[in-house]
């Protein structure tokens, strides 16, 4: 499928392609590579006109995305083993930028079309940053997940950045505590009250007592239950707070005044979500919405795929992931160029180090960046 460049520029063709014709076409790899601005252009046109295709455009992204990723990682392996002119195969430090009908003639279509036929016959669909090595790898990397243990009344647990608790409170309600996480327990905890105080992220299930309420007290708002299991996410520096239902029911309180009111109940894949203002959106007021659990595959959901240490990005900008890369890897992040922290990426990782998940990035939006120990600074 190659697309008239007369159709490009006006727009005219009302096509619509099936993911196999876009993962070989020169023109829709221009345009998840961000190689050429009218390409850009034409995809950007045509989501507009067929936005049923969005879909298929982001699977057949994610594919090109990840066979590139391979591609690449392929060529740098055989040119660090064979330095001779006739098998070698270089990539060029801007390499991540060109599109990929410039590239070496070892990656040109026909490699191409062999590797998306090898994936296609795998069923695999990877996204930006997840590859096949062939072989079963040892994790490069994972959160470390202390043995489980016992937080009483009055008492604070934390986790550090790089790190999980699991958390069993005096009522055997358990709590697996995300990284960089804070829970404090009332002191008066299943005597007058079953209150919770959180800053960060933890997955509650919670033991039934219906004659006192279970409550996570988060900035904003207020989760009440009386048996069942949901995630909250309230970290002090993301655009987002969240509280996801997996199991039962949960209500939403609202301040108002000195007393709550219930907003919403909660049911079985809904979540909660109060956006607040950031430095890139200063000007939006706090929000309250209700809507469904959003899902990575049939049986994952996004909310929490932490717990089975996944990274899931969709469409996020990098201002946002940069905040779930610190807590992940325990490192800070300082991105010095405002148009890098706007690009968005979509990616899924599992145990890649933080070198992996950077260099995975650059391959769709490309940027620079310095690594100093733990210290990592992002630029155009």
């Amino acid at each position: 499928m190659h697309i008239p460049a007369s159709l490009i520029e006006t727009g005219l063709t009302n096509m619509l392609y099936t993911v196999e014709e876009l993962v070989i076409d020169d023109s829709f790899i221009a345009f998840c590579t961000r190689g050429n601005p009218r390409d850009i252009a034409y995809w950007d046109d045509y989501l507009l006109k067929h936005p049923e295709a969005l879909i298929t455009i982001e699977e057949a992204r994610r594919l090109v995305l990840g066979l590139r990723y391979m591609l690449q990682k392929k060529q740098n392996e055989l040119s660090a083993t064979d330095d001779s002119a006739e098998h070698a195969l270089y990539v060029a430090p801007d390499e991540t930028t060109r599109s990929l009908n410039e590239e070496p003639v070892s990656l040109r279509r026909s490699n191409w079309k062999k590797w998306t036929a090898v994936a296609a016959c795998l069923l695999l669909l990877v996204t930006a940053g997840i590859y096949l090595t062939g072989k079963i790898r040892k994790p490069a990397y994972a959160p470390s997940l202390t043995a489980k243990t016992t937080t009483g009344s009055g008492e604070t647990a934390q986790s550090q950045p790089g790190e999980r608790k699991t958390i069993l409170l005096p009522d055997s309600t358990k709590v697996l505590l995300n990284a960089g996480s804070r829970l404090l327990v009332s002191p008066s905890f299943g005597e007058q009250n079953r209150n919770v105080y959180l800053t960060g992220e933890a997955l509650f299930d919670v033991a039934h007592n219906k004659a006192l309420p279970f409550i996570v007290h988060v900035a904003q708002y207020k989760i009440r239950a009386v048996g069942t299991r949901f995630n909250v996410k309230a970290y002090t520096n993301d655009r987002y707070s969240e509280t996801s239902l997996l199991e039962g029911k949960v209500q939403i309180l609202l301040p108002r005044g000195n007393d709550d009111i219930v907003y919403k109940t909660l049911q079985v894949n809904q979540k909660f979500v109060m956006n607040r203002p950031d430095s890139l959106t200063p000007k939006i007021a706090a929000r309250p919405e209700v809507m469904p659990l959003s899902y990575h595959d049939s049986n994952q959901n996004i909310e929490t795929a932490w717990v089975s240490n996944l990274l899931i990005f969709e469409n996020q900008p990098l201002s946002e992931i940069r905040n779930i890369l610190e807590r992940e890897y325990n490192v800070t992040i300082t991105i010095s160029n405002n148009d890098v922290a706007h690009y968005r990426y979509t990616a899924t990782f599992q145990h890649e180090a933080i070198d992996e998940v950077l260099k995975a990035l650059q391959l769709s939006y490309s940027f620079s960046y310095k690594k100093d120990g733990n210290q990592i600074t992002i630029d155009k």
